[in-house]
């Protein structure tokens, strides 16, 4: 029997694997006891026959001792119908369908790629300021992908990842954004914001509220949005508009 170990892994635990003359696999019994959480190796060794199981010596498998118990194929599968974990099912599975017919066909068994990672560090980063961007987006009057696209842009800030990929997922701003408060729309007019303002609610798009603050009504919410903002101490809504209401505004009510 080789005593060349093949290892592998099965959802990130370690699972090696001899072979004998005939090329089948003997699998170290020790790490399928613990993938299948079988806590006493030797107890679950005693309840195989004596041609399913083997004990041979490979130099340097473990501290002032060489010997190894190893099972075969029938073996492992004995020891699979012997734990009660939801693993055991997959790990059958994949030893059949991946790994044993890898070891036949090449002699060695190669893992899947694994998928690159990022510093933990910069994993921390990302995930702190999704979190932020997932809480600005539930600010009322914040649309989630023009939030989405600042985190981001965050991201790519702080960390130098590049984003493009993802933005482009993104949907498209078809919409005029609403940018223009009521002096900036007034000028558009030839008004005085407050002259604005008040041809804004003569039209129905907005009115005092009972803390005497502009609010959007159900017609005004189709052209504008009330964007949140803090400012010296005090914090409120500020009505930001679509430019083309400037059109509904010059028509005479």
């Amino acid at each position: 029997m080789s005593t060349e170990l093949i290892p592998f892994d099965f959802e990130g635990r370690p699972v090696r694997v001899v072979t004998d003359a005939q090329g089948e696999p003997w699998f170290v019994a020790a790490d399928v006891c613990a993938v299948l959480e079988l806590p006493n190796t030797t107890r679950a060794l005693a309840r195989l026959d004596p041609d399913e199981q083997a004990l041979i010596s490979i130099q340097g498998i473990s501290r002032g001792n060489d010997q190894v118990n190893v099972v075969n194929e029938p073996g492992l599968y004995s020891l699979v119908l012997g734990s009660r974990k939801r693993e055991a099912k997959r790990f059958k599975r994949w030893v059949t369908h991946e790994v044993l017919p890898a070891i036949r066909k090449t002699g060695s068994y190669t893992a899947p790629s694994a998928r690159p990672t990022l510093p933990a560090p910069t994993q921390d980063r990302v995930a702190a300021l999704l979190l932020i961007g997932e809480a600005v987006a539930k600010v009322p009057g914040v649309k989630p992908g023009i939030a989405m696209a600042a985190t981001l842009t965050c991201i790519q800030e702080n960390t130098g990842l590049s984003v493009q990929t993802l933005r482009r997922a993104l949907p498209a701003a078809n919409e005029a954004i609403c940018s223009l408060n009521a002096t900036q729309l007034g000028r558009l007019l030839g008004l005085s914001a407050k002259a604005t303002n008040q041809r804004l609610a003569h039209h129905g798009l907005q009115l005092r509220n009972e803390r005497d603050e502009w609010e959007l009504t159900e017609a005004g919410e189709a052209w504008a949005e009330a964007m949140p903002y803090s400012r010296n101490g005090h914090s409120g809504y500020q009505i930001l508009w679509n430019p083309a209401v400037a059109e509904v505004l010059k028509e005479v009510a």
